[in-house]
């Protein structure tokens, strides 16, 4: 996933937690797990830290954290968001699910956060599209994520516009002089086989 420095919704993102177990002592970080009663952070420790933080502390040689799956990647809900994800309320779930799940997914070793994120969007795009063109948008967008919410919005947006247009009438669509053309000469070519 390409980071965006700016963007509100990436650095709620990667402020999401995961679930981290340290591989080294680290003196003087005992403050990031909240059960410890020293000063130091003993390696071994397992601890939920933000996904900027465990991204910078994996990337180091050698790494000092090992990156585990957040639950809602695990294979309980992955069997779940592959029977039918169209029933899962991602707002509960995870807001920023594929967001997140790009992220994550490189910590994945069997690779299955990917085929799970295309999986779970397939199966919820006919959803998405209904709810973007639905009169009754809250009830509609209730269920989906903050980026399915996004992509509603615009859509619905979208179709909005292209209503106006084709309601304005100033435009009048004609066939374009090449199209007739080519469809006078096939008429011809016709007639004469």
């Amino acid at each position: 996933m390409d980071n965006n420095y700016l963007s509100i919704s990436d650095i709620l993102v990667t402020n999401e937690k995961v679930p981290c177990k340290f591989l080294h002592d680290l003196p003087k970080m005992g403050f990031l797990d909240p059960s410890a009663a020293e000063d130091d952070l003993k390696a071994g420790s397992n601890v939920e830290i933000p996904l900027w933080l465990s991204e910078s502390l994996y990337s180091r040689r050698p790494p000092l954290v090992s990156v585990e799956l957040p639950k809602i990647y695990k294979d309980a809900y992955r069997e779940i968001l592959n029977a039918d994800a169209c029933t899962v309320d991602m707002h509960k779930l995870g807001q920023y699910f594929y967001e997140f799940g790009c992220y994550i997914s490189k910590h994945d070793i069997k690779g299955e956060v990917g085929s799970t994120l295309i999986n779970t969007f397939r199966q919820r795009f006919r959803m998405l599209l209904s709810a973007s063109v639905s009169r009754d948008s809250l009830i509609a967008l209730q269920p989906l994520s903050a980026s399915e919410r996004q992509r509603a919005s615009a859509a619905s947006k979208t179709e909005q516009a292209l209503l106006d247009w084709l309601h304005s009438g100033d435009c009048v669509l004609t066939t374009a002089n090449m199209v007739a053309n080519h469809r006078k000469r096939k008429r011809a070519e016709m007639e004469m086989v």
